[in-house]
């Protein structure tokens, strides 16, 4: 049976694990209500050009406690990856919801429709420092084994990335690549690139 939200709030042992990355051990886990100040250092470090690719209405601590309010609260999963237990230097967020604006993009330019039972959306936020190291594709493969957990097939990219946003390009197309997802919709001159990822993560 598919893991849900409630069941990730009783227990978030579900979906946790500790492994070691680049010689440091890594806890990636969901966020929790007393991660504010945690969440709040990591907010406040993200550099101009990384705020300019997310999508957090502020980076202090009130946008920090309003996360944190939200777990369980609604459609999204918010998974944090920390070292030492006490810095958070990676955030990524599911969402369960397919809004009508995905599900008219994805039919009109991709001819694929999304179902909200076996789709979602994630969205990730990786600390600037660790940037560029592959932290991002090592917990992917995490975030895929967490979404077979909760029964979906097929994860897309919450709002598409900024065409120039090259850095997640490259993130996105290897992803693509190593899900056996297919090619990539051609055209990098859009204002966002919509990705259909992982079609078969399930499989």
């Amino acid at each position: 049976m598919a893991l849900t939200l409630d069941d990730i709030d009783r227990n978030p042992e579900l979906v946790s694990s500790f492994d070691y990355f680049e010689g440091m051990l890594i806890h990636f886990r969901p966020l929790l209500p007393n991660d504010e100040l945690k969440l709040t250092e990591f907010l406040e470090n993200l550099s101009p050009q990384t705020r300019e690719f997310s999508t957090y209405n502020s980076y202090d601590l009130d946008e920090a406690r309003e996360l944190c309010f939200a777990i369980n609260r609604y459609d999204k999963l918010r998974l944090v990856g920390l070292i030492n237990n006490e810095i958070i230097i990676a955030l990524f967020e599911f969402s369960l919801s397919i809004v009508e604006d995905e599900y008219e993009r994805f039919a009109k330019k991709y001819n694929i429709i999304l179902n909200e039972i076996t789709d979602a959306r994630f969205g990730p936020c990786i600390s600037d420092q660790y940037q560029n190291r592959h932290l991002g594709c090592w917990l992917f493969e995490k975030i895929k084994k967490i979404a077979r957990q909760m029964g979906r097939e097929r994860l897309i990219l919450w709002g598409g990335v900024l065409s120039h946003n090259k850095r997640a390009i490259r993130f996105y197309e290897k992803a693509a690549k190593d899900g056996n997802a297919g090619a990539l919709p051609p055209d990098l001159s859009l204002i966002t690139l919509e990705i259909a990822l992982f079609s078969s993560i399930c499989l």
